[in-house]
């Protein structure tokens, strides 16, 4: 299983892999992408009234879910060569008002992670 970590430089500063080896490895950067993203969003919850969580259904999965009120988004974040949205087709036919999030990647209308990271991109409609 993958461990979230709220901050990243401890995932690079208390392995034995250099930089290097985190970026070049597409699983290893994934997880720091999706980590990053992550401790992004738990820094701006309490500040902006949502609550972070993740979904899954099956082998379906989408890496984040935000909720404020009644608004819900979902996050899926690429750091490189993966295909596909996992479960994000599944989460919105059950509810189809969620706004769709992609950070990273090539999808039609994916973000950058670094104008995610910046707070460039709304989190809800």
């Amino acid at each position: 299983p993958r461990l979230m970590v709220y901050d990243t430089a401890f995932m690079t500063a208390l392995g034995d892999k250099g930089r290097a080896e985190w970026l070049e490895d597409s699983a290893r950067r994934g997880h720091l992408v999706e980590s990053a993203v992550g401790a992004r969003l738990l820094a701006r919850a309490p500040e902006e009234g949502f609550e972070v969580m993740w979904w899954r259904e099956g082998v379906k999965e989408v890496d984040f879910v935000l909720r404020r009120d009644d608004a819900l988004s979902a996050i899926e974040v690429k750091s490189g060569g993966e295909s596909g949205q996992s479960g994000m087709s599944t989460l919105l036919k059950k509810y189809p008002r969620a706004k769709r999030i992609v950070v990273g990647g090539a999808a039609a209308g994916a973000c950058t992670v670094e104008d995610f990271l910046l707070d460039k991109v709304p989190l809800f409609n």
